[in-house]
């Protein structure tokens, strides 16, 4: 699986893997040190679904902090206290195996019987036909902390249609990986508004599920719908995925890693224009690369610019699947420290003036076509600056360009968060915390 890698990376690879989760066949035998909103639902009996007849929607990331799946926890929990009825799947599907964007059509689950309806196949919305028959639905999703990793969206849509049903909605909640205080990139135009861009935040907004599900609820509904999120213990904003104890669950095929879940941050834009970054490879998201590139200076030039916990080393690599299996690419491999990394959203950027200076006859946009260009003004949020990059504005002012949107953020995000830095016991023991048209009292309130 490390073919490829430079000999010192092998060794970092090997002794980090307990944490970065490559080596899934491990045990589950961390102590966590923190407990999920399913961690919290488990141990109360699920006495918040007394009665319900209840929707999950989840997918292989939704386990609880011993490793078992919300569907085999909700499935064995079930009898006298609810009744699960249905299960739900975002993008790549309730297995999630399926291919990024690829169409997902509905079935039954084989485990449980239970039908499985696709919030990525013939809608991404729950349909009435779908939620007939349900009182309440329970999201259970790790994201990564982007504004352009669907999931999100999948969130939105489904307590839209929720409200519109009187079906409440209990979002279980999630670290965000990223942690709690990273905030970067740039909001959303408008006019791109899309299912890979929905709301109008950050492209690191610095949120938890549950955190993100207020704020939709407040400022993107228009009518409110019943929300309920079961909040974590032990987890505070400046922790990255690395300090909860917490195993990587692999989020969708080409995140198979918290690597590479970092790394999305830093180049998944690229990959709408055609840059490689190491799909197919070991490190997915974490290599900017193309064919016969001078992998030692791109490594010189990435490291001149000194980022924060970034160190860049050559890197070559020939693809282990997909459509361009068995192609040779060279370039960088990107090594991140998730607690000391600066600007990870402008490295995508960087890379892109980067490539403009040191490969010959490079050209970021030019043998793009219409809807890779549109896609990647949608998954930026912005079209303005595919517009700027190509008029070879200096990427320093598109990065500080983005600083007054980030800092309305920082407070306009304040009423929805619902832990601190350093939370009180009082906060850890109040999980249950309602907002929006709730039919239940609130247990516990944000800090």
């Amino acid at each position: 699986m490390l073919r490829g890698l430079p000999m010192n990376l092998q060794k970092w690879f090997h002794r980090t893997a307990l944490v970065s989760g490559l080596f899934l066949s491990m045990s589950w035998n961390v102590q966590g040190a923190v407990s999920l909103g399913i961690d919290q639902i488990e141990k109360s009996n699920f006495a918040l679904l007394q009665g319900q007849r209840v929707g999950l929607i989840t997918n292989p990331s939704g386990v609880d902090s011993k490793g078992r799946s919300a569907i085999d926890v909700f499935y064995q929990g079930q009898g006298t206290v609810f009744k699960l009825v249905k299960l739900f799947g975002p993008e790549h599907g309730i297995d999630g195996k399926t291919e990024a964007g690829k169409h997902v059509d509905s079935g039954r689950d084989p485990r449980t019987k239970l039908p499985v309806c696709s919030l990525y196949g013939d809608t991404r919305r729950p349909t009435p036909q779908m939620l007939q028959g349900i009182d309440t639905l329970v999201y259970d999703v790790q994201d990564l902390g982007n504004r352009s990793y669907t999931f999100i969206s999948t969130l939105g849509y489904v307590m839209d249609e929720a409200s519109k049903h009187n079906i409440e909605v209990v979002v279980l909640d999630r670290p965000n990986p990223l942690g709690g205080i990273r905030i970067e990139g740039p909001r959303l135009d408008p006019t791109v508004q899309s299912f890979v861009g929905l709301y109008d935040i950050p492209y690191i907004y610095g949120l938890t599920p549950g955190e993100l599900a207020k704020w939709i609820n407040a400022n993107y509904l228009t009518k409110p719908c019943k929300l309920t999120f079961v909040k974590m213990t032990g987890w505070n904003r400046r922790m990255v995925w690395e300090d909860t104890g917490l195993h990587w669950v692999p989020t969708s095929p080409n995140i198979p890693t918290i690597g590479a879940a970092r790394g999305y941050t830093a180049t998944g834009f690229l990959g709408e224009i055609g840059i490689e970054s190491g799909i197919g490879s070991p490190v997915p998201f974490q290599v900017v690369s193309g064919t016969d590139w001078d992998t030692s200076d791109l490594a010189r030039r990435f490291n001149a610019l000194h980022i924060p916990g970034v160190h860049a080393s050559s890197y070559r690599y020939r693809t282990e699947k997909g459509h361009w299996a068995g192609a040779s690419y060279s370039g960088v491999y990107l090594q991140i420290d998730p607690r000391n990394a600066g600007n990870l959203t402008a490295i995508s950027f960087q890379a892109i003036e980067i490539l403009e200076r040191a490969v010959d006859h490079f050209s970021p946009f030019a043998r793009t076509s219409a809807d890779q260009r549109s896609m990647f003004d949608k998954v930026t949020g912005n079209p303005n600056l595919r517009r700027q990059l190509a008029a070879g504005r200096p990427v320093s002012d598109i990065v500080h360009s983005w600083d007054q949107g980030v800092a309305r953020w920082a407070q306009e995000r304040l009423p929805y968060l619902l832990y601190s830095t350093n939370p009180t016991p009082a906060q850890e023991t109040n999980v249950i915390a309602t907002s929006g048209n709730a039919n239940k009292d609130a247990s516990g309130t944000a800090p």
